[in-house]
C-alpha cells in the first residue's frame, strides 16, 4: 500500500516507517528540513519537503495515499493545539484510511484496576489536543491507538531525561509511595501493530490500546533507572515533587493502567517486548 507518515523522523513515527518498508510498502514522508530528509532516506522512506503548516502538500499527500500515519506531535510548543486542528482537517481530506497516534495520558486516573478501550478521555489531561484529535478521527471513520509509555532502542525522552537527571543529580526520585502503575510497550511492538492497521481491512472507527498486558509501578522503574544509574531511589513528597517538576508530578501518581483487548481480539496483536524494567537494567538503556 501507499502510505504517507508525518513524524516519521521521530522516535515512534521512524519505527513505525521503517517497519512498514520492511514489509513492503510504499512509504512517503513529511520533512521539514534537509537533514529531516536525509534520514527518511535512510530509512527507505520518499521524503516529501514541508511541515504540518504546509496544507497545501499534506492535501497533495493525501490525495496520493491509501493510508495516512499522523505520529508528528510536539509537546513542547504551545501553538501545536492549534497546528494539529489544522493539519487534521487536511489529513483527513484524503480517499484513505487516518491512523492516529494518541497517549494513555488522555486518561483520567484509571484507578487500581486496568480499563478498556472503552474508558473515556478526559478533558483534565496534559494532552487536551490529543482528546480532540481521537473524537475527530473515531469520527471520520479512521483509527485511533493509544500508545503506554513507550520503551526500547535506547529512546523516549521521559526514560532518557529521568536516566541523566538520575546520574547528574546521584538519585532516581518517585513520588509518595510510587505505587502508581503504568502501561508500557515497546516501539517495535508499535510498529508492528501500526502495521497490523494499515494491513486490516476492518479498523474503520477502532480505538485501541497498544500496551503489554502486565503494568508496572513508577517507583519500580525509577529503581530500574537507579541500577542502571549505580544511584540511590528516594521518594519525593508532593510538595517537592510539585516544585521540581511542575504539572508532571502529578501524573507520577496517576495509575495510566490500561488493558490492549481490541488490539489483541481484533488485531491479533501480542507484544513480544521483554518488559522496561529488563530493558533498563539489561537492554538498550545500559551505558
Amino acid at each position: 500500500m501507499r502510505v504517507f507518515v508525518t513524524g516519521g523522523t521521530g522516535y515512534v513515527g521512524g519505527a513505525i516507517a521503517s517497519h512498514l518498508v520492511r514489509g513492503g510498502h510504499s512509504v512517503t514522508g513529511l520533512a521539514r528540513s534537509h537533514e529531516a530528509s536525509q534520514q527518511l532516506v535512510e530509512l527507505g522512506v520518499e521524503p516529501r519537503q514541508g511541515s504540518l503548516d504546509d496544507l497545501d502538500v499534506l492535501r497533495t499527500a493525501v490525495q496520493q495515499a491509501d493510508v495516512v500515519i499522523h505520529a508528528a506531535v510536539d509537546y513542547f510548543d504551545p501553538a501545536f493545539e492549534a497546528r494539529e486542528g489544522a493539519a487534521l482537517e487536511a489529513l483527513l481530506a484524503g480517499p484513505g484510511r487516518l491512523i492516529y497516534t494518541s497517549s494513555t495520558l488522555v486518561l483520567a486516573d484509571t484507578g487500581s484496576n486496568p480499563v478498556s478501550e472503552e474508558a473515556s478521555a478526559s478533558q483534565a489531561t496534559l494532552q487536551p489536543f490529543k482528546v480532540a484529535g481521537e473524537r475527530r478521527v473515531l469520527e471520520a471513520g479512521g483509527t485511533v491507538i493509544r500508545l503506554g509509555l513507550v520503551y526500547g532502542r535506547n529512546g523516549s525522552v521521559l526514560l532518557t531525561t529521568l536516566l541523566s537527571t538520575a546520574r547528574a543529580q546521584g538519585v532516581s526520585a518517585y513520588v509518595g509511595n510510587g505505587e502508581a502503575r503504568w502501561s508500557t510497550v515497546h516501539v517495535d511492538d508499535v510498529a508492528e501493530l501500526f502495521a497490523r492497521v494499515v494491513d486490516s481491512g476492518d479498523a474503520a472507527g477502532l480505538l485501541v490500546h497498544a500496551v503489554e498486558s502486565d503494568a508496572v509501578t513508577v517507583r519500580e522503574i525509577t529503581e530500574a533507572i537507579a541500577r542502571n544509574a549505580g544511584v540511590p531511589a528516594v521518594a519525593l513528597t508532593q510538595e517537592q515533587a510539585a516544585a521540581a517538576l511542575g504539572p508532571m508530578a502529578e501524573r507520577l501518581t496517576t495509575n495510566l493502567w490500561v488493558v490492549p483487548e481490541r488490539a489483541r481480539d481484533h488485531l491479533d496483536w501480542h507484544p513480544m517486548g521483554k518488559g522496561i524494567l529488563h530493558d533498563l537494567e539489561h537492554g538498550s538503556y545500559r551505558s
